[in-house]
C-alpha cells in the first residue's frame, strides 16, 4: 500500500517540478520588434524598435501629419512585435443648417425628434429663414436649455 502511495507521489513530484523548470534560453534584452504604421503620418513604413518602446516613440519616428488624430492613443503604451498602427484623420463636425437642412438631418441633432424637426421646417415655411441662431427658440419645444445644447452644432 505504501509502495503505491510513494510511486504516485513521485510521479506527481516529477510532473510538478517539470512544469517549473527554468528555461535554458534567457530573454535577450536587446531584442527588437517590428511595427508598421500607416494612415495620417508623414513616413508610413515598418520600423524597428527596442523592446519597451512606446507609441510616442513611433509617432516621433514616423512623423504626424497636420490632420492626424491621435486622441485615442496613449503615448506611453508599449508597442508589440508585428503590430499595425493606423492613425486616423481628424473629423470635422459638420454644422447642420437650421435654414436648409431636411428632416433627416435635423433629427440627428440631440434632443430633436421627428416632431420637433417638423416644427422647425414648418417655422421656416411660415416665417421665412432664421435670421440668427437664437430665433430657433421661437419654435415650440425649443427652450433656452435645448438651444444651449444645440448652438455649437447648428448654423444658419
Amino acid at each position: 500500500m505504501y509502495r503505491k502511495l510513494i510511486i504516485v507521489l513521485a510521479m506527481i513530484g516529477f510532473f510538478f517540478l517539470n512544469d517549473f523548470t527554468v528555461s535554458s534560453n534567457p530573454i535577450d534584452n536587446n531584442q527588437t520588434i517590428s511595427v508598421e504604421i500607416k494612415g495620417e503620418v508623414l513616413y508610413p513604413d515598418v520600423y524597428e524598435f527596442e523592446l519597451g518602446s512606446t507609441y510616442g516613440d513611433l509617432f516621433e519616428k514616423a512623423g504626424l501629419s497636420d490632420s492626424a488624430d491621435i486622441s485615442t492613443f496613449s503615448l506611453n503604451r508599449v508597442l508589440y512585435d508585428n503590430e499595425l498602427i493606423v492613425v486616423p484623420a481628424k473629423t470635422e463636425n459638420k454644422l447642420i443648417s437650421i435654414n436648409s437642412a431636411p428632416l433627416e438631418e435635423l433629427i440627428l441633432l440631440p434632443g430633436i425628434g421627428e416632431a420637433t424637426a417638423k416644427k422647425i421646417i414648418e417655422y421656416r415655411e411660415n416665417e421665412g429663414s432664421f435670421l440668427k441662431l437664437e430665433d430657433l427658440m421661437n419654435v415650440k419645444g425649443i427652450g433656452h436649455g435645448k438651444f444651449e445644447k444645440l448652438k455649437g452644432l447648428i448654423c444658419l
